[in-house]
């Protein structure tokens, strides 16, 4: 390696040397007639030397030019050697070692530095050394070729150790991507075909998620399952198909019967769309469409054969005490409501459907309800046009009191409870029985106090009602595509609001 050496001050401008401080100024070629022998002495340095390049070709203000002094065989320009040599030379690769004598006019109290110590491997004539520049080359190049081959050595074997840890890395990353592939299959092989079940909708974070979705908490659902003759346990194997839907395909023909009734809950409930409904379920929309419809015909059949007017002790027996006490004979309590559908395209459609108390298109359907706020009864869907007493006698309730009169479930002298736009005292009166009605204006002061105990009690029904119109899918505007079914939702959602639990308590 180059060491760093001191360097020989020459005055540019004079012919002797010169001292400063402990520096040796030496005789320099006069500048303005040896400048190319001058840069040629600073090239030999073996270092850059800008400075001292710069200030000898500004020879003009240059008062001294600094060399070192290791190129110098005796350490100064002298007649035998004039020019300086190359200070590449390594002292450790040297087989002899020639110590240089003091320089001439250095003071002999001057201890040379260790530095200024020179060894190289020349051969001694006497006083003087001859220094060879094809050993100083060679050993250039041997230097070279040690430093080169370190350098080397020191690459390859971080080079190798790049390798082992990426080789280490490799091996790490396989193994990784192995146990996720297992994982993977783990969790595909326990995972349900269908990810959304009563059961993940139960054990949701959500307080109460369950009886959002569907209307009904979690014990309920399962006694629905066991009223449609459905598993009521993720563990019971489903050996029983109640029903057959209309087309199969793969999704419908392994997706279990309690996944199905819950999607049609969630339709019925909230009213999903059926985009939305086959992404929870990962089904396609015609298989959605082909469920939603088979589950309403299957569960309009199976609620509809149902005889739920209970016989007239059981009604007396879970009234209310307030209602019991006021009308123990009326077992029964009327009322119409209307759900909006979407203009018709027809203007026949479009009059027949105008409802005169909503101001919209409407169908309409008369609810009968006992004093606890179950229901009954529920009409067919009939257009909004049509009037309260008319909506009575075109609908089957008339024959329905007639086969209850007959069957002991009711008894001559029973009444019926409806609000005062109700005009069908005349037919109820036919049937032996009597309706409790409010006054109409002018009425007396103890008709007064009956319209007020009628209006108190009236309010079951509505509150049945409101229950109904919980299930979003008759709360809002009916498209007209679900025209077609409508009557089998309206009854088989009316029917489903019994399964809940009432706020009116015996």
């Amino acid at each position: 390696m180059v060491k760093r050496c001191t360097y020989v001050a020459c005055n540019a401008d004079s012919r002797y040397p010169e001292r400063l401080g402990n520096t040796q100024f030496h005789p320099f070629p006069k500048p303005a007639r040896n400048l190319e022998k001058c840069i040629k002495w600073i090239s030999l340095c073996g270092r850059p030397q800008q400075q001292l390049c710069d200030r000898l070709r500004n020879h003009s203000t240059a008062k001294h030019i600094y060399v070192c002094s290791k190129h110098f065989v005796d350490g100064r320009p002298t007649p035998a050697h004039p020019d300086p040599l190359p200070a590449l030379i390594d002292d450790c690769s040297k087989s002899q070692t020639v110590s240089v004598p003091p320089r001439e006019g250095l003071r002999d109290d001057r201890k040379p530095d260790s530095a200024e110590n020179i060894r190289c491997d020349l051969p001694v004539k006497g006083d003087s050394i001859v220094i060879k520049e094809e050993m100083v080359a060679e050993s250039i190049m041997e230097e070279s070729a040690v430093v080169i081959k370190m350098e080397c050595t020191d690459d390859q074997s971080q080079t190798e150790e790049t390798q082992v840890e990426l080789e280490r890395l490799k091996t790490l990353l396989a193994q990784k991507e192995k146990e996720n592939d297992l994982l993977r299959e783990t969790i595909q092989t326990h995972q349900a075909l269908y990810p959304l079940t009563p059961e993940t909708v139960n054990n949701s974070s959500v307080p109460n998620y369950f009886k959002y979705c569907t209307g009904f908490t979690y014990d309920e659902f399962n006694e629905l399952c066991r009223f449609f003759t459905l598993p009521d346990n993720e563990a019971v194997p489903q050996t029983h198909i109640p029903f057959t839907c209309d087309e199969l395909n793969k999704h419908i023909r392994h997706m279990p019967l309690r996944q199905q009734f819950l999607l049609v809950l969630l339709k019925l409930r909230q009213n999903f769309d059926l985009e939305e409904l086959a992404f929870k379920f990962q089904i396609d929309m015609q298989s959605v469409r082909t469920l939603f419809s088979s589950w309403i015909d299957f569960m309009y059949d199976r609620l509809g054969n149902l005889s739920v007017w209970p016989h007239r002790d059981i009604i007396a027996e879970n009234m209310p005490d307030n209602y019991k006490a006021e009308f123990p004979t009326t077992f029964a309590i009327l009322n119409c409501t209307e759900i909006k559908i979407e203009k018709p395209s027809s203007l026949l459609g479009q009059s027949q459907t105008c409802s005169n108390r909503k101001s919209t298109n409407t169908l309409k359907s008369l609810i009968a309800c006992d004093p606890h706020g179950s229901i009954m009864f529920v009409s067919t869907l009939y257009t909004g046009s049509i009037s309260d007493q008319e909506l009575f006698r075109r609908c089957e309730i008339k024959d329905l009191l007639k086969g209850l009169l007959q069957c002991g479930h009711l008894k001559r002298g029973d009444g019926l409870m409806v609000e005062k736009g109700f005009l069908i005292e005349k037919d109820v009166k036919e049937l032996g029985l009597q309706l409790n009605i409010p006054p109409f204006a002018h009425m007396p002061v103890p008709d007064v106090q009956i319209a007020k105990k009628i209006a108190k009690h009236k309010v079951h029904v509505e509150r049945a009602i409101a229950n109904v119109k919980k299930f979003k899918i008759v709360s809002g505007r009916i498209p007209n595509y679900m025209l077609e079914n409508i009557n089998q939702i309206w009854l088989v959602v009316c029917m489903l609001s019994n399964f809940q639990q009432h706020s009116i308590q015996a």
